[in-house]
């Protein structure tokens, strides 16, 4: 203690945590990083755990460069509170922190908190914070002006640290706080340090040899401070808290600085030759220096060095009285009472408090921005999907309707007797240079082993949620009331959503397999035919009996019209490409709204850019299906003359049969090939989607598990100590109830699936056409990676509330029988599809060579 007898408020201590792995698992899971970005990140997470472990488990010197490495550790906290949100259920960290207060004893029930909370880590570093503060403002040696002004600017900013801390510590911990963030407790601390700040400034002016009467004022207030400190610390609260010393030097202090101010007043009285009221004040002064003498310890420089000043002044004072002015004492309770004057007061606490801070996670955007870009994706994706499947489904209709005029391939009829069309053998070539039949095979066999490993995963996150109940269940059962933490159904409610949620998913993209199973079946006999060489296609066609000679105009016509369906294909496929690759950089209006009004109106601004990006595509798909109209009456007109201008019987019907048949077997080997190629990417892109909620979920049971153990301890000393009931968050003021605990991660039980490998996409898969998917993605599979609901629930200490994140209208069909959005809302498993809306539905959870309720066997089997 410096020689002032300044008190400085003691840190509090915590353990290592590695924040490395449950963050960077976290911004995996909810960002959608670049390769660029992601390298920074995991930079910026390595260098957050290097600086928690500088500024919170090392020692730290009574020195402003220390107090930099806490406020820088603060200021990032609170720059990535609404980026990276630490909780029980989404990002389990455990912060344990032991009372600054705690003497050690083994009868302490409240020593230390775990919590896994980013609030309640703030809270307890701004307590640090406020406590270096005091301890380096107190180890000033205060033979400078300099010193002395940065000792009553930090006890100022200590100050002004507690009475925040005092103001919003009940909304930041959300369970009963340890001691030293007790509400009193802080209110206290910051008391104490605005009369120690004022004491600074009263050395201060006492130094400079100020006038008489300002020094009337300010250690008159001194005086005052103290006291307000110390009715704050003689609280029964709070009491018991405090060293001896600490009651002895306020009191002290207290009565010390009112025997200054009466000196300093008795000073002025002297000025002005008030005389008998000069000897009263004096006296006055004298005597409350003895009383402070009871409780100041004689190495307080600062005070006792004025004693004797103020002893020599009162002799003086009454041998003049005595011998020349002879006016009669005044009787002090007579007294006016002594002016005041308030020069220290608590500094507000800065955002940021560190000079030119940089946030390490700047590339990164608030979670509500970021769920609003979700929103934003979701709107854009479904529109994109919407107008996608319009033109697929319009191009299906016209490829039927040529299949069934056997166009173009009866043109060819006209003018060569060949009996193989050009046009088949060109779709034939192209379907075999695709790897025709045996490629389509390869595919369909992929799928099971791809299905079952999701599947497993599902299942086995199921059984370590499933085992953390039974156990928290069992714990209740045997304690009753004294087990106080929140029960596994209170935390657990959003994590057995999300795996209902994948399970749906999993069951909607089975029956996806199935429809296109099915479709690959009703058209496998003009597959194969068109995977033969041309010798065995050529042969499997029926010859033509006779032919018409020469191109009629009718011919020609027709003609022109496929040239002109072959450009509306083209740019069909070229409008696909320009709707899914359309993109903006919606964050800058999004991170706009956030800062001019704290909220963010999502769907006035996606719609007005969406209406403003694809409002010219929209038009383009429109006048694209109304080409279509004209062409197919045109086509139809002119195929009525076509078939009326031939003459004798061209074709046998079982030709005409068969060309129809490869013709359609062409288109639907395109759309089959690309459904399959992304269907085996939405498996594997699942996986570690799947992986990182299965990780989460580790994450939580242990961090369930530490608390547990934690929590019996305390309940083994609250039985040593003799106490009949646990600490418990019970017994706090009611508080809002966000889900709470949690620790560092383990590894994921689940073998070979797991490894990173079996996250890449299958070697050798083939990748994604321009044509239509049905496991398409869009925007990315970052959309099903987390519930809405799941969360909104936590929101950072002091947000604003988020909208709910905008869902789209999902409707499967037999173009689009896969969901575009996958997982990115929960009733994908209530959707029925158009055959199970006649024939009664799949099973609930099918599963690869189970029988469905019609008595059929998957076809996977």
């Amino acid at each position: 203690m410096a020689a002032f007898g300044f008190i400085s408020a003691p840190l509090k201590s915590t353990n290592e945590v590695d924040l490395v792995k449950p963050l960077t698992t976290y911004i995996d899971s909810v960002y959608n990083t670049s390769e660029d970005n992601r390298s920074d990140i995991t930079e910026a997470v390595q260098e957050l755990n290097k600086l928690r472990s500088k500024a919170c488990c090392q020692p730290l010197d009574k020195h402003q460069s220390a107090l930099d490495v806490l406020t820088r550790y603060y200021d990032q906290l609170v720059a990535i509170e609404s980026k990276i949100i630490i909780s029980a259920t989404q990002n389990p960290v455990i912060f344990k922190w032991k009372d600054a207060f705690d003497k050690g004893s083994l009868f302490s029930s409240r020593a230390s908190l775990s919590l896994s909370d980013g609030s309640f880590e703030r809270a307890a570093v701004l307590f640090n914070i406020g406590s270096l503060m005091s301890q380096i403002a107190a180890a000033q040696q205060f033979h400078t002006d300099d010193e002395i002004k940065i000792s009553a600017k930090l006890f100022q900013q200590s100050a002004g640290v507690f009475a925040r801390l005092r103001d919003v510590v009940l909304g930041m911990v959300q369970q009963e706080p340890t001691p030293d963030l007790m509400p009193d407790t802080l209110a206290a601390l910051s008391a104490l340090m605005v009369a120690q700040a004022q004491e600074a400034i009263y050395i201060k002016g006492h130094k400079d040899k100020m006038k008489a009467v300002s020094m009337v004022k300010i250690s008159a207030q001194v005086a005052e401070f103290y006291a307000d400190a110390q009715k704050m610390m003689t609280k029964d609260v709070v009491r018991g808290l405090w060293d001896k010393e600490w009651s002895s030097i306020v009191n002290g202090k207290t009565i010390a600085y009112q025997a200054l101010a009466q000196f300093h007043q008795s000073e002025v009285n002297g000025e002005s030759r008030q005389i008998g009221e000069q000897l009263s004040r004096l006296a006055e002064s004298l005597k409350l220096f003895e009383t402070a003498q009871k409780y100041l310890p004689k190495d307080i420089t600062g005070i006792w060095d004025i004693y004797p000043t103020v002893s020599k002044a009162h002799t003086a004072a009454k041998k003049d009285n005595d011998f020349i002015y002879h006016e009669r004492v005044a009787d002090f309770r007579s007294l006016p009472a002594l002016q005041k004057a308030v020069l220290a007061k608590p500094t507000p606490v800065p955002n940021p408090i560190t000079p030119n801070f940089r946030d390490m996670f700047s590339s990164l955007v608030p979670v509500q921005v970021h769920n609003a870009m979700q929103s934003y994706d979701a709107r854009k994706a479904e529109l994109v999907n919407m107008e996608t499947v319009r033109m697929r489904e319009a191009t299906q209709l016209m490829n039927g309707v040529l299949a069934s005029l056997n166009l173009p391939a009866a043109l060819d009829d006209v003018t060569s007797t060949e009996t193989l069309p050009e046009s088949i053998k060109m779709k034939s070539a192209k379907l075999k240079q695709n790897g025709g039949s045996a490629e389509i095979m390869r595919l369909f066999n992929e799928l099971p082993t791809l299905y079952q490993r999701n599947e497993d995963i599902l299942t086995e996150t199921s059984r370590i949620l499933n085992e953390e109940k039974e156990s928290d269940d069992n714990m209740r059962k045997q304690l009753g009331t004294k087990w106080s933490r929140m029960s596994s159904d209170q935390l657990t409610g959003p994590l057995v959503t999300e795996i209902g949620k994948y399970r749906g998913i999993l069951h909607t993209a089975s029956n996806a397999d199935k429809m296109v199973r099915e479709k690959f079946e009703a058209h496998r006999q003009g597959i194969e035919l068109l995977s033969k060489n041309e010798t065995e296609l050529r042969s499997s066609i029926p010859g033509q009996t006779a032919h018409a000679t020469g191109e009629t105009d009718t011919v020609r016509r027709l003609r022109q019209l496929m040239t002109e369906w072959s450009e509306v294909t083209t740019d069909r496929e070229l409008l696909e490409k320009e709707l899914k690759n359309t993109n903006c950089d919606i964050a800058n209006d999004f991170l706009k709204a956030l800062a001019e009004n704290q909220l963010i109106n999502e769907e006035h601004i996606s719609k007005e850019k969406i209406a403003q990006l694809f409002g010219d595509l929209k038009r383009r798909v429109q006048v694209s299906l109304d080409k279509q109209e004209t062409l197919i009456n045109e086509i139809q007109s002119s195929n009525n003359k076509f078939t009326g201008e031939k003459t004798g019987s061209s074709t046998g019907a079982e030709r005409e049969r068969i060309l129809k048949m490869l013709a359609q077997a062409s288109d639907a080997y395109a759309e089959l090939k690309a459904n399959l190629e992304e269907g085996t990417k939405f498996y594997n892109d699942l996986t570690p989607i799947l992986v990182r909620l299965q990780q989460k979920v580790s994450d939580f049971a242990f961090a369930r598990q530490t608390e547990k153990e934690d929590l019996m301890r305390q309940l083994q000393l609250s039985i040593v100590s003799g106490t009949s009931t646990a600490p418990s968050p019970a017994n706090a003021p009611p508080r809002p109830p966000p889900p709470r605990p949690a620790a560092p991660s383990v590894e994921s039980p689940i073998p070979p699936p797991r490894t990173q490998q079996s996250m890449q996409a299958t070697p050798g898969a083939p990748q994604q056409q321009a044509t239509y998917n049905p496991y398409q993605q869009q925007p990315q599979m970052q959309q099903f990676q987390q519930h809405p609901g799941y969360y909104q629930q936590q929101v950072p200490y002091g947000q604003p509330q988020p909208q709910m994140m905008f869902q789209p209208q999902y409707q499967p069909t037999f173009a689009a029988p896969y969901p575009t959005f996958p997982g990115a809302f929960p009733s994908y498993q209530q959707q029925q599809w158009p055959q199970q809306q006649q024939q009664g539905g799949f099973p609930p959870n099918p599963q690869f060579g189970q029988q469905n309720q019609q008595g059929g066997t998957n076809p996977f089997q």
